[in-house]
């Protein structure tokens, strides 16, 4: 039976990662993901704000230098839990913004 394992980074940011993400990915793909989370760290791809019940809200608030240092430390697990979380988030917000026209 697969367990999943929750954890709390350096800014107490929860994390649960279930063993079967844990895979290993391409190189490239890992600086491509790194990429598009400094991109999220700048803002909301939805509406471009901060929102407070975001995962990295404490982030967008650092210096870009200290960003660019947390993102580096990243492990491949961290990059896929944060790629997956955001493409879930983006998914629910734009399917609400929907729903509300």
């Amino acid at each position: 039976m697969f367990m999943s394992a929750t954890w709390f980074d350096s800014v107490g940011m929860a994390k649960q990662v279930h063993p079967a993400m844990m895979s290993s990915m391409p190189h490239e793909q890992q600086n491509e993901l790194r990429f598009k989370l400094l991109r999220l760290l700048e803002s909301c791809p939805f509406d471009e704000t901060n929102a407070e019940d975001c995962p990295l809200f404490p982030l967008r608030k650092m210096k870009p230098a200290r960003r660019l240092q947390w993102v580096d430390a990243l492990t491949e697990d961290d990059l896929g839990y944060l790629a997956n979380y955001h493409r879930v988030c983006l998914t629910i917000r734009q399917e609400s913004g929907l729903a509300e026209l």
